[in-house]
């Protein structure tokens, strides 16, 4: 399994988007597997789709940091059927 990390600044009370790279086709999506209350999901949905077979579309999460402070964003790719991601991305939020 492979993990990435990255970092994000963000304003308290306003929207933010984290895309990442799905393969629906092959039934590879983006699953939240930990976030903290203080961040709110307002949407996932693919916004990009492939037209190869197997190909990478975009999948969005928009949310909201209702108050300011640190919180951790964990985000596993995975078949809906299988129990371990295949990678993980872990976003560090900072709302300010």
């Amino acid at each position: 399994m492979s993990e990435e990390n990255t970092t994000l600044v963000v304003q308290a009370g306003q929207r933010f988007a984290i895309d990442l790279e799905a393969i629906p086709g092959a039934g590879y999506m983006w699953e939240m597997i930990q976030h903290p209350d203080e961040l709110e999901l307002l949407s996932n949905e693919v916004v990009s789709i492939s037209k190869e077979i197997g190909g990478y579309s975009t999948q969005r999460f928009q949310l909201v940091a209702h108050h300011p402070g640190s919180y951790s964003l964990v985000f596993g790719l995975k078949r809906r059927w299988e129990k371990n991601p295949v990678k993980t991305n872990v976003f560090s939020i900072k709302a300010d």
